[in-house]
């Protein structure tokens, strides 16, 4: 949550006006967010998990089901690495630079 936060400042001193939501899990769903978030021009989930099952792909899923289209991605584990934390965030694109790219990506 903290890297996220880190780069959600840093766009914002960048001009560019996004929000942070923390949203660990979808065992409970609550709508009115739901609605406030696929209204928005753009959605990025960031996880530390795999990519291929974890949240990510779930939330997208809880979106389109309410059609809702969102510019959307999700970034999470996906090359296989080793190391610590330190390491591995990096690597793998969900640190603040990789959050903040992806980001930029999705605004186009």
């Amino acid at each position: 949550l903290y890297r996220s936060l880190d780069a959600v400042e840093r766009l914002k001193q960048e001009g560019i006006d996004i929000g942070l939501i923390n949203k660990p899990t979808l065992n409970s769903i609550d709508e009115e967010m739901m609605s406030k978030i696929g209204k928005s021009p753009m959605v990025l989930v960031v996880e530390s998990f795999n990519r291929k099952t974890g949240l990510g792909s779930r939330f997208g899923s809880q979106l389109l089901e309410r059609g809702y289209k969102p510019n959307y991605n999700h970034l999470g584990t996906h090359i296989e690495g080793c190391g610590g934390l330190w390491e591995q965030f990096p690597h793998q694109g969900i640190d603040p630079a990789g959050i903040m790219a992806a980001v930029k990506k999705l605004m186009g």
